[in-house]
């Protein structure tokens, strides 16, 4: 089958200033918190053909001429999570990550498909959500919960796939901490739908596209998401949208939220770095800002966000190749073992409570409403 390569051309500069140098692989640089770079290569297999260098390889190849298998291409470059750490640690500043995810654009625009991915997209076409769960399962973490009209709310609530379906208790904190600082919050779960992240993340951007523009059109003027994933199809549907923990510093610094911490409060906590959360060119770090502002003491510092190695929750990994994913996250359970773990994004949240002691994790909303009371505007 003869491809459209146009999408690949636009990296030919990428291509061919590669040196080679297998830091996109496997490196390891203690002095900017790097310990390996590929969770995939770790955890599921060491082929060079799954890393961001044989992404760019494959891609080199295939605007050369050479006779590639597709569905072998295929099944590498959807074993990535997308995670961008290969990217982070180039140090001549190619794009392995976005080769790798205009690879899976070239090949999903030919229905070239792994059979998985195949499978998730039908699931997103029929149910509205990557988990599979009915669609009129969505709204139930929201039962007993009060909401605004949305012609009179200062803010509506879009919970994204993984709060709603996974992780429905930091869901029903956040919305209980939106409202104690006095927000009118709406939500609305008739028109309350997967935002296209995770199709988007498998290449798949008709389907995305569809969903984005469903966002556009529902005209909410300012929303706040738990889904990181889901921040930046908001503001592709051009929607002014904040994460929980960017909402929760302004609240706190304005006096609209004040928070009393308990005597039962963990003395220290380990935040947990996804790949979602990860700070680009200096962008606040927004989840440590906002225990800062509480007085909680975190133990690892702001360097460990760089270089997170993904938990396997992120892209279609996990699709494919479930077991792999089951180590990426025993991993990083393993370096969070001693504390509890307060995390912004739900999506790892929920992959890593999957994995054992589940109590030991908290959005940080949850966090919030188990060690504080809680009080509103004085």
């Amino acid at each position: 089958m003869s491809l459209n390569l146009s999408l690949l051309e636009t990296f030919r500069k990428d291509l061919y200033h590669c040196s080679d140098c297998n830091y996109c692989v496997d490196a390891v640089w203690a002095e900017r918190g790097m310990h390996h770079v590929c969770a995939t290569i770790t955890h599921h297999s060491p082929a060079i053909s799954y890393s961001g260098r044989g992404f760019v390889l494959a891609a080199r190849a295939l605007l050369e001429g050479q006779t590639l298998n597709p569905e072998t291409v295929a099944e590498r470059v959807f074993s990535c999570t997308g995670c961008g750490n290969c990217e982070a640690s180039c140090p001549i500043g190619l794009r392995p990550a976005q080769v790798g995810q205009a690879l899976r654009e070239t090949l999903a625009n030919e229905d070239i498909l792994p059979p998985a991915i195949a499978a998730l997209r039908g699931r997103m076409r029929e149910q509205g959500n990557a988990y599979g769960a009915p669609r009129e399962h969505r709204a139930r973490w929201a039962e007993g919960l009060s909401f605004s009209a949305a012609f009179d709310a200062s803010i509506h609530y879009a919970p994204g796939c993984a709060a709603a379906h996974a992780r429905p208790a930091d869901a029903r904190a956040t919305v209980q901490l939106l409202q104690a600082a006095g927000e009118r919050v709406s939500f609305e779960p008739a028109s309350d739908a997967c935002c296209g992240a995770p199709l988007r993340e498998a290449g798949l951007l008709a389907d995305a596209g569809f969903a984005e523009r469903a966002l556009a059109a529902r005209g909410a003027l300012r929303v706040l998401t738990s889904g990181l994933e889901c921040l930046t199809s908001w503001q592709r549907a051009g929607v002014s949208v904040h994460s929980f923990a960017e909402w929760l510093c302004a609240a706190l610094a304005e006096g609209r939220l004040h928070l009393q911490a308990r005597v039962t409060r963990p003395a220290q906590v380990r935040v947990f770095d996804s790949c979602a959360s990860r700070r680009p060119g200096g962008a606040p770090d927004l989840l440590r800002q906002a225990l800062s502002a509480l007085g909680q003491d975190v133990v690892n510092g702001p360097q460990d966000a760089r270089h997170a190695v993904c938990c396997g929750a992120a892209g279609s990994l996990a699709e494919l190749h479930p077991l792999s994913a089951a180590r990426m996250a025993a991993a990083r359970i393993d370096a969070d073992s001693r504390w509890p773990v307060v995390g912004s994004d739900p999506r790892c949240l929920g992959h890593l409570a999957n994995g054992g002691e589940a109590e030991r994790y908290f959005g940080l909303a949850e966090f919030v409403l188990a060690h504080f009371d809680v009080a509103g505007r004085t």
